[in-house]
């Protein structure tokens, strides 16, 4: 079984040159994309924004990880995306940050 550990949140429209090359939350998720590998009990990692929300741009990040032991020690971890994230909030208004735990089905 894999378990996920999702962060999710709305910028405005205005903020969207942030998701560009070298802008400071691009950065934030390159960072993360780079360093997550070395974990132990790392999967994949991916970053979505949406395309069909008027007015906003949702953002998630996901990181999949092969046992619950190995969840919960990167939820704990410096690395854990939404204390990465929430670091660099005084360059990007994060708007209703959350995180969500998953288990895979099946």
């Amino acid at each position: 079984m894999a378990y996920a550990f999702q962060v999710d949140f709305d910028i405005r429209p205005d903020q969207m040159s942030e998701l560009e090359v070298g802008a400071s939350l691009e950065r934030v998720l390159g960072y993360l994309r780079t360093l997550l590998p070395g974990e132990p009990g790392f999967v994949s990692a991916r970053a979505l924004y949406s395309l069909d929300i008027p007015g906003k741009t949702h953002l998630v990040f996901q990181s999949i990880w092969q046992t619950w032991e190995d969840l919960m020690v990167h939820q704990q971890s410096a690395l854990a995306e939404n204390k990465a994230l929430i670091e660099f909030q005084p360059h990007v208004t994060l708007q209703d940050l959350t995180v969500h735990v998953y288990e895979e089905v099946g």
